[in-house]
Formats: structure tokens, sequence, C-alpha cells
């Protein structure tokens, strides 16, 4: 028996799967019942799901949510009260962002949203903050929103920003329900606002937050904290593969998975949950035998790893069951082997595509990667298809034939658009989510080929920028990548793509940073740009002390390339496949970097510099 008075409940959501999230949420209190648990914190929005987006605002919608909060009325069990977060509709007919503690046979009472902590969230652009008198019809019942709450004697208080610091000074517990998607660094700063928020209000402070991928880009990291007297004293692991679970303070403190085992998790549950939550039977990936198409394979296998280690067989089971995968008989052994030897041959499908001017690096390493991990791999040529291409545009032209010289980029986009029909092919026959390859520094200059590379559903790196990527390929090949603080996926055959300058591959002699410039420099220059919203002149003069090793007519050359291409590719970037935020610095359309299709390529900015 725990016999804690509070729990932090969390959940696997899927965005309005109001049925589905209840069913979950009803589960965990039951488990609470059973260990002595009085009151069960649950993340924010909860019950539709955090990124529905626009429908938000349907009437409908929003009473079907309120109907939940009344089945929950209904059916939990004596003595649990449970704090949840949803959508609900005010007297003034908007919808609002709203925490409800229930318990059963009463609602306690609702706290609505009277500020938001992060403008860049793209939810609170579809939510409204609420009013002092702001109120809430819930069955037969007119609740009029408020911060605190009785429950068994303690009064919980609900926190949304610093809005809510006054009415919560009385406060015995206060719930932080925010969902907080994953991102690099993010730990460290939640942690830092919640001891802050404990030492401010003397009182003991809970948060909560989803887990998984739940609507498409937001990977929900599951991290719950808990602060007293300025100091955490309780904290979850991260990114949890369950799809329910319990947090009570005398859990202690989880100590994280450092920093590149931590990214490559992250993909590995949205990769993961992606694959049950669209009922695709695994992945294709055209593999490259380069560093983003290594990443992608390597963490399609630690998602199966994960959610074996931490699930059960039993769970595990079921899960890729239903989405058409078989999952043979398991002795309890070795993880890393039953599912390298047993799952992956089905899970993903691999395919080196080489053309006239690929080489035998490249192959070589994307057979060994595969092999590596136990995907069904294949090899086929394109040259062909390049070539009747080529001999049909020719044909158009037959005095001016197609050359490197002149025609340049038409010949390498057409390597790349030809690999598309038939990893396509082989993604819908087998039923699998093809995996598109693009990472956060090609993002930002539109470093890609539109219908080629691009294509796919779901590009799980499009956030990680390539320096990192190339540093946590490096870690993988030396050390393996942490499925937990008790067991480590090996990999040695990463070194046969860490060993590589990237390369797109598509004309004699090519290398990414020979077409653009040193990734280091590229994502420094991205970090200033985004992050600190530097100017080109004063990044022009950063890059002086960061990087000497290069001459100032080079760094500005690095600085226009880069605002130009940015500029110029924000088409490829609307475009472009869902992509999961890793970094903070988003170019993602959806939740980053805001900006237009047509504009004047930074002329105005750029006219600053001087050579």
């Amino acid at each position: 028996m725990v016999n804690s008075f509070f729990a932090a409940g969390q959940i696997n959501s899927l965005a309005l799967d109001i049925n589905g999230n209840l069913s979950k949420i009803l589960d965990l209190c039951a488990k609470a019942a059973k260990q002595g648990i009085k009151f069960v914190a649950f993340p924010e929005l909860c019950i539709p799901g955090a990124d529905c987006g626009d429908i938000f605002q349907v009437p409908s919608f929003m009473q079907q949510c309120a109907q939940a909060v009344l089945s929950l009325k209904y059916n939990l069990p004596e003595g649990v009260t449970a704090g949840v977060g949803t959508v609900l509709q005010g007297s003034d007919g908007h919808a609002y962002d709203a925490y409800v503690i229930v318990r059963r046979g009463a609602v306690v009472g609702v706290s609505a949203a009277s500020a938001f902590t992060d403008s860049r969230d793209p939810r609170v652009r579809s939510l409204t903050t609420a009013g002092p008198d702001e109120t809430f019809v819930l069955g037969a019942e007119r609740i009029v929103s408020t911060r605190l709450h009785d429950v068994d004697g303690t009064s919980v208080g609900v926190f949304f920003s610093v809005a809510d610091i006054p009415a919560l000074k009385t406060a015995g517990l206060v719930v932080a329900p925010a969902s907080e998607r994953y991102e690099l660094g993010g730990r460290r700063r939640r942690e830092i606002a919640a001891a802050a928020l404990s030492l401010a209000l003397d009182t003991t402070v809970v948060t909560t937050s989803l887990c998984g991928c739940e609507g498409g880009s937001s990977v929900y990291d599951g991290l719950s904290l808990v602060a007293k007297k300025g100091n955490i004293i309780a904290a979850s692991t991260e990114l949890t593969f369950k799809r329910e679970r319990l947090f009570t303070p005398d859990e202690g403190i989880a100590a994280p998975l450092p920093e590149y085992d931590q990214i490559v998790r992250a993909v590995a549950l949205g990769l993961y949950d992606w694959m049950l939550k669209t009922k695709a039977s695994g992945f294709a990936l055209s593999l490259s035998g380069g560093a983003d198409s290594g990443l992608c394979a390597t963490a399609v296998c630690l998602g199966l790893i994960s959610s074996l280690r931490e699930q059960g067989f039993d769970a595990f089971k079921e899960q890729l069951e239903s989405v058409g995968l078989p999952v043979p008989a398991f002795d309890g052994g070795d993880i890393e082997q039953y599912v390298k030897a047993k799952i992956m041959p089905k899970a993903l499908i691999t395919v080196y595509q080489g053309s006239d001017v690929s080489g035998s690096v490249t192959r070589t390493a994307a057979k060994e990667v595969s092999s590596g991990l136990g995907a069904t791999h294949y090899e086929w040529s394109i040259s062909k298809l390049v070539e009747d291409y080529t001999s049909i545009v020719n044909s158009t032209t037959p005095d001016t034939p197609l050359t490197w010289e002149h025609d340049d980029l038409t010949l390498q986009n057409i390597q790349a658009r030809c690999r598309a029909p038939g990893i396509w092919m082989i993604a819908n026959r087998y039923n699998k989510l093809l995996l598109t390859t693009c990472n956060a520094s090609e993002d930002a200059v539109g470093y890609c080929t539109m219908d080629g590379d691009t294509c796919g559903g779901l590009a799980p790196i499009g956030d990680i920028s390539k320096s990192r990527i190339l540093k946590i390929n490096r870690h993988i090949a030396d050390e393996g990548i942490k499925v937990d603080q008790g067991l480590t996926m090996h990999l040695p055959q990463m070194s046969y793509i860490a060993a590589q300058a990237p390369t797109a591959e598509l004309k004699p002699g090519q290398t990414d940073e020979r077409d653009l410039m040193p990734y280091v420099v590229l994502d420094a220059i991205h970090q200033m740009q985004q992050g600190s919203l530097y100017a080109p002149a004063r990044i022009a003069s950063e890059l002086g002390v960061l990087f000497p090793q290069f001459t100032k007519e080079e760094r500005l050359t690095f600085v226009k390339r880069y605002y130009q291409r940015l500029a110029t590719s924000q088409w490829k970037r609307e475009r472009g496949a869902c992509t999961f935020h890793i970094e903070r610095n988003d170019l993602g359309k959806g939740s980053g970097f805001v900006f237009p299709i047509l504009n004047d390529g930074f002329k105005g900015l750029l006219s600053d510099l001087k050579d």
C-alpha cells in the first residue's frame, strides 16, 4: 500500500478520443484506490487531448467533454478524487481550458485558465482566457471558476500561470497541470519553475503532463515533478512507453537519460505511437547509408526494444498484433536480440537505391546498419530510370542535351525524385509508414528535393540539427544508445556512417558542407537567428568569435547564404512532412517559425552587412 495523499496520473492520450482517454483515467483511478491514494492529478486537457486545434471550438465536442466529466462523477471509485483537464464551454459560449476536480457523486469545482504561459503554443490560439466570474454548466449545476478546491480537508489549488499566484497563497497542495511536450533542455526549465512556485507559495507543488505522441508532432514527455520549499523532491522518468502510469512522491527522483540517448528516445516514442495510432504495420525507409536515414532506422529499433522493456511482453504483443505485426513467443531472455531477430524484419523495410554517382561506401554502410538492426533490406539501381527521364527531356531539345555544367540542379533533382516511387510502392504494398529523413539544418536552408527525398508522411528527425545528428551517430557507434539506466542497445555498425562526410550523393564529388557551409556554422547561425533573434550583422560579428578560422569574407558569405536560402525555402517547409518537436528553435509551420512564402529575401536586413 502506498498511502500517499496524492499521485500524478499520466496517460498516453489521443486527440479527439474522449472515450479512450476517459477509460485510461478511470483505470488509473481504480489502481489509485487500491493503493490508498486520495487524489489523482491528471494533465491539462487529458480528456479531449491537447492537440485538438479548432475542434475545441465545436459546441457538440465541448458538450461531449462535459458529458465525460459527468461520467467520471458517476463512475469514479469511492474515496478517490480526480483532477482532470478538459475543454468546457463557458456561459459566454467560448471554449475554455478548464481543470475540473471531481469525485464520485459530485463535481467539487472548476478552474479555468485566466492566462497562458506560452504564446507560441498553437493551442493557445484556440482557447479563451477566463474572467473572474466565468461560469460553466455541468449537468444540472452551474459552477463558477475558482482556484481553490477542498479535497478531503486539503485545499488544492490549480496553477495555469503566474496570474494565479495571489489566489493560491492558502493552498495546501498546488497542481500545475500543463501538458508539456518534450524539448531538449526543457526538464531543467520546468524544475526551476516548479521549485520557484513551491517556494513562492510555501506549499507542495505537483506538475503533470501527458505521455507520448498525441496528435502528430508534439511528443509529450510524461514528466511529473513534486516540489516543496524550493526543492524538487520527486521526479518521474521521462518519455514513458506505458499507456498509463501513476507517479507518487515516494518514488523519489529518477535520473534523466543523457542528452543524446534522450533525444533518440523521444524520436523512438513518437515513431512507436505513430505506428499504433495510424494502424501501420511498421515503417519503410530509403536508407542511403548517410547520417540521417541511419538515425531514423535506429530510432525504429529503439522504440520496439523500449516498449518491450518497459511494458512487458503481453502489452507489447497486443499492441503490435493490433497493427498486423506478428509477435513470436519470447522466453524473457535478451530483449535486444529478440527484437532484432524476430520483430525488426517485419517492422522495418529499408532500400538502398543506387545511381551512377553512388559509391560503395554508402552502399556498404546502408547494408551494415540495416543488418545490425535486423531490418529487411533491399538494393536496387535507379540508373535506368534517370537515364530514361533524361532521354525524354533531351528529346525536347536535341541540340542542347542536359549536362552537369549547365543543368546541375536538374540532374541532381531527377535522381532524388526517381527514388520516390519505388519506396512509396514498398510502403503501400506492406502497409508501412514512409519516413523522410530531412533534418533541421537542411530544413532551414531548403537543402532537399521536393517530391524526392521529402516524400513520406513523417520526418522523425526534422527538428534535430545536423551537427547534433553527427554527434549522436558517433555516440551510437562508440557507446550504443541507452534504453534506460539498465539496458543499452548496441549498434557498432553505425561506425560505417559516422566515418563519412555528409553527402546527398546526387552529383560526382558532392559533399553537403561544400554546397552549404560547415554544419556547425549553419547551426550556430540558426540558433542566433531563431533563438536569440540577432540581426545578420550581429551574427556575422559573433561568428568571428566562435569561428576565427574563417575569414571575414567567408563569414559574411555564410550569413548571406543562410538568410537567402531561409527566405526562399519557406514553401518547402510548408509542404514538408510532419516532424517531432525536439529542439527549442523549431522551424515547423505549426508551432515554430511563422514566415511568409513570398518575401524580399531579407534584403533589408542583409543590407546592414559590411564587406
